[in-house]
């Protein structure tokens, strides 16, 4: 037992006596991921085996001292200990940003550890998506499966980019009218009645066709028919919810590949049941057409 631990403290004295090389000092940011919002350990010593002195946050600013390897000694607030330089180096957030290619097949793992429990697998076919890292693992949810686990880091690959899946040939196309107040009437024609007044750009769904006219229905409820003159694709609507998941299918189930801020407007395609297929600032997908107003 007294040479175990002899053998122990002289792996930590050699530990510590290794040069510790200058970084540069100044204020730096932590990024335990950029999606995530996860703490990180501050260690006594630049080591997992050192004892935890206190921790940092998902963006919280830290003054940096020396580097001893891939750790590097920072202070937040009145704590001072030694976190690895992913952290402050921007890598932990290049890997939170967007959607990542994985570089080989690996276990995925109920813990930031490769001991832990093994709740899954994916392939090089599969996207995920990094949420938080520790140890050099990172927390992923996969795109397609829907499984979420840990993984190494070094098996997070390359950003790439998740496609919506293509929208079917929908009758449900959305147009949006151009006139500056359209009449809604009772028939295909001008000698119908008048059912409602439709301000320009109103979202509306086609359910039949005669001639030169549309019956429709728009996304207020009102049905009646329009001339198609007045008719064109593509409606514009304005996202109401405070952030708005933007999902790779129409339903809850599939991946989110991103959100819209209240008030976004968005341009709307397709409709599905009760989703919306949209497209605004660079993103496209399926939005619920609960919190969209035309």
């Amino acid at each position: 037992m007294k040479k175990l631990l002899a053998l122990m403290l002289a792996i930590m004295l050699l530990v510590a006596a290794l040069p510790a090389t200058a970084f540069a000092a100044g204020s730096k940011k932590v990024y335990v991921s950029s999606t995530g919002k996860g703490t990180l350990n501050l260690r006594a010593g630049p080591g997992y085996g050192y004892d935890v002195v206190g921790y940092v946050y998902h963006n919280n600013r830290v003054k940096t001292y020396e580097q001893s390897g891939d750790w590097i000694k920072v202070k937040r607030g009145k704590k001072v200990g030694w976190i690895k330089t992913i952290y402050v180096d921007g890598t932990t957030k290049a890997l939170g940003e967007g959607f990542k290619a994985v570089n080989y097949a690996t276990a995925v793992h109920a813990d930031a550890s490769t001991v832990s429990a093994v709740v899954g697998n994916i392939t090089t076919a599969d996207t995920v998506r990094v949420y938080y890292t520790e140890n050099d693992m990172a927390s992923v949810h996969v795109t397609d499966s829907g499984l979420s686990g840990w993984i190494p880091i070094s098996a997070v690959g390359v950003t790439v980019q998740v496609v919506p899946d293509n929208p079917p040939d929908y009758s449900d196309t959305v147009y949006r009218t151009t006139a500056s107040v359209l009449n809604l009437r009772a028939g295909a024609g001008t000698q119908y009645g008048v059912v409602a007044k439709l301000k320009r750009g109103t979202g509306c769904t086609v359910l039949d066709a005669s001639g030169n006219w549309r019956k429709v229905k728009t996304f207020k409820g009102q049905v009646g028919w329009v001339s198609v003159n007045y008719l064109t694709k593509q409606a514009t609507a304005k996202v109401t919810a405070s952030v708005l998941n933007v999902r790779k299918g129409p339903g809850t189930n599939t991946a989110v590949l991103g959100g819209f801020k209240r008030g976004t407007r968005v341009t709307v395609m397709y409709t599905s049941g009760n989703w919306a297929y949209v497209t605004a600032k660079k993103l496209t997908g399926y939005v619920s057409l609960n919190y969209l107003v035309f």
